[in-house]
Order: structure tokens, then C-alpha cells, then sequence
């Protein structure tokens, strides 16, 4: 799902923030790194030649998985999905409170994990490469 998303294969979007909620079984792909987009520096340093930055392929992304791995994820059949439901709510409230992603996921995680959905319980699973704090605003 994020692959047409890597470094590589959309250099405009390299270093950029991408996010994925979903509710999907999990998979790992391993890449390269890819060079991030900027100008090249022709020049030379007495230490050698400059080395264009590069970037793992697989960074900047959150997956918001709705269940970790080999669980199943629950639907209220009216008011849907109980990680979609709690992750608009806790958006809606962190967001305009400028409070960064990781940190509104991990509520997402506790509120979701400690709702009893009938007899069943629910672990969301943030997985995230990240490489800055990430904050939405609404302005």
C-alpha cells in the first residue's frame, strides 16, 4: 500500500509526512535508500567529494493500523469502525490544540484498547518512520 509512496518511486514526496489509517492486515517490504530531491553541489571539500543527502525509502510514514498483527479489527454495524470513530474524535480535539500525531495515536490507542466492543477487545498499532514531530494544524 505505501510503496507508490517511497523515496524512490515519488521523489516529490521524499521527507514529506505521508499518513495511512487503515484496518488491513500488515506486511514489511524492505527497500534502499533513496536520494532526496535537491540541488546538487558540484563542488568538492578537501575531504572529498560532497555526497548528496539521502533518505531511507521507507521514511516519513504512519501507518495507523486499526489491530496489531493476526487480530481482528471490530464494526459497530451502525456507528462504525470503534479506531476510526476514536481517531476522528481524538483529531478533532488534538489537532486544534497543536498537539503532535504521535501523541494523539497514542490516546487513540489507550481509549480503543479500553472499550469494551461486546465481548471483544481491540489494540490499534501505530507504526511509524517518522523523522520530525508531526503536528496538524486547522488554521
Amino acid at each position: 500500500l505505501t510503496q507508490p509512496f517511497t523515496s524512490s518511486r515519488c521523489p516529490s514526496l521524499a521527507g514529506k509526512p505521508k499518513l495511512f489509517f487503515i484496518q488491513a492486515c500488515q506486511a514489511q517490504d524492505e527497500e534502499p535508500p533513496a536520494q532526496a530531491d535537491g540541488p546538487e553541489d558540484p563542488y568538492d571539500t578537501d575531504a572529498g567529494p560532497v555526497v548528496p543527502e539521502t533518505i531511507p525509502n521507507d521514511s516519513d510514514i504512519l501507518l495507523g493500523m486499526a489491530t496489531v498483527e493476526d487480530r481482528k479489527s471490530y464494526r459497530h454495524t451502525y456507528r462504525g469502525s470503534a479506531f476510526i470513530q476514536e481517531l476522528c474524535k481524538q483529531l478533532e480535539w488534538g489537532c486544534p490544540r497543536k498537539e503532535d500525531i504521535l501523541s494523539i495515536m497514542t490516546r487513540v490507542n489507550r481509549k480503543v484498547s479500553s472499550t469494551s466492543l461486546g465481548k471483544f477487545k481491540q489494540m490499534p498499532e501505530p507504526r511509524y518512520t517518522l523523522t520530525k514531530k508531526l503536528i496538524l494544524s486547522m488554521d
